[in-house]
């Protein structure tokens, strides 16, 4: 059911003319979400140099309301690395301990675990209608 909406709202904006050529409509779904434990903020990463620098290219932000958030969004087609985390004090940043290991609930895309890679690593291609399915760890 989630995908034949995916499905009628790309079709409508793409006839619409709202999505332009290199801009596409898709979704990031986000689990383990703690209900009322703080803002959920998300950036995208288009290349090494931005995604090791921390200067991402697009960001999308929600309270959430449930243990599942679907982002539904519009940028440019290609490939990027997506970081969520979930701000349980809402100082507006992913709070770090020692060694920077993160003490609020994060991810990466394509991230098992462990020190997190480069780019190539965790990237993945962003097409209309792609749905990005990310789980935050604690």
């Amino acid at each position: 059911m989630k995908r034949m909406f995916l499905i009628a709202v790309v079709w409508f904006f793409t006839v619409s003319g709202i999505i332009t050529a290199d801009e596409v409509f898709f979704s990031v779904e986000v689990n383990g979400i703690t209900v009322n434990g703080g803002t959920v903020y998300g950036a995208f990463y288009s290349n090494n140099n931005t995604y090791m620098d921390n200067q991402p290219e697009f960001t999308f932000r929600g309270n959430p309301t449930s243990g599942t958030m679907i982002f539904n969004l519009q940028i440019p087609q290609g490939e990027y690395v997506i970081r969520v985390y979930q701000d349980f004090n809402n100082n507006g940043q992913l709070d770090q301990g020692l060694f920077g290991i993160p003490k609020e609930p994060y991810t990466i895309t394509n991230y098992n675990g462990g020190i997190p890679g480069n780019f190539d690593r965790h990237k993945v291609t962003v097409n209309n209608g792609t749905i990005i399915t990310v789980s935050l760890r604690k």
